[in-house]
């Protein structure tokens, strides 16, 4: 069993699948994007919803481990910030994904 695989089995059910979400594509995502597929993902798996704030600090705790980056732009004084979610350049995506094919029903 490959280290990668080791630490992902540790991952609770809902980072894994938020993982997934962000390895899915190449490139940067918006947090509604990766929004979207999480919970059509646990819909589609009978399983329940979470909230913006419940991805959010999943987000968070994946960027805590190394797996996701969380870029945040500026848009100028007084207009907010962007962010943006991507798989870290530490980790090969495609490793990480094969990593989880089994792991995440």
């Amino acid at each position: 069993m490959s280290l990668l695989r080791r630490e992902v089995v540790r991952l609770s059910p809902h980072q894994k699948v938020l993982l997934e979400c962000v390895c899915s594509k190449e490139g940067k995502q918006s947090p509604t994007e990766v929004y979207r597929e999480f919970n059509n993902i646990m819909w589609l798996s009978g399983r329940q919803q979470v909230s913006h704030n419940t991805l959010s600090q999943l987000i968070a705790e994946l960027e805590l481990y190394g797996y996701v980056e969380v870029e945040r732009k500026g848009r100028g004084r007084g207009r907010g910030v962007d962010f943006y979610i991507s798989p870290t350049g530490s980790v090969e995506r495609k490793a990480l994904l094969d990593a989880l094919k089994d792991l995440v029903v």
